[in-house]
């Protein structure tokens, strides 16, 4: 009986936001971001999931760097911290590359992502969400 995921999300995990993308691609969900809510960091890839992708010209859709915190203590940890990071981030770009593309949206949509810091936003405008086919209809709402 679920046809359509409203979504309002600060973001979170990536992994888990593709497994939840998967799902929702899966079952043929749609998916929506109302006026006045935000889908923000991880939440994009969630949003963009969806059979049918509806969004309103007022709704927040951001994107930043994925990022993982530092384990190591000592100069040599952290370099060997920092090469794992670094092969893991490429690696998690080419699934959300791939994931954008099986859902017909641009992966250009990700250079925003790594453009920005992950301690900011960048906030897309309806035209960007249409040019980049990350909605399928803008809605009144």
């Amino acid at each position: 009986y679920v046809k359509t995921i409203v979504l309002d999300s600060p973001g979170g995990s990536v992994m888990d936001a593709l497994e939840i993308g998967a799902l929702i691609q899966e079952k043929g969900l749609a998916t929506e971001v109302a006026a006045g809510n935000l889908c923000a960091s991880s939440c994009p890839i969630i949003f963009a999931s969806g059979a049918e992708r509806r969004a309103s010209p007022d709704a927040a859709i951001g994107l930043h760097q994925i990022y993982a915190a530092s384990l190591g203590e000592a100069a040599a940890d952290a370099f060997a911290v920092a090469g794992v990071a670094m092969a893991d981030a490429q690696a998690m770009t080419a699934r959300i590359t791939r994931h954008l593309t099986k859902s017909g949206v641009d992966p250009a949509l990700w250079l925003h992502a790594l453009d920005t810091p992950p301690d900011r936003l960048y906030y897309l405008s309806a035209e960007e969400m249409q040019r980049l086919q990350l909605v399928t209809q803008m809605i009144e709402n």
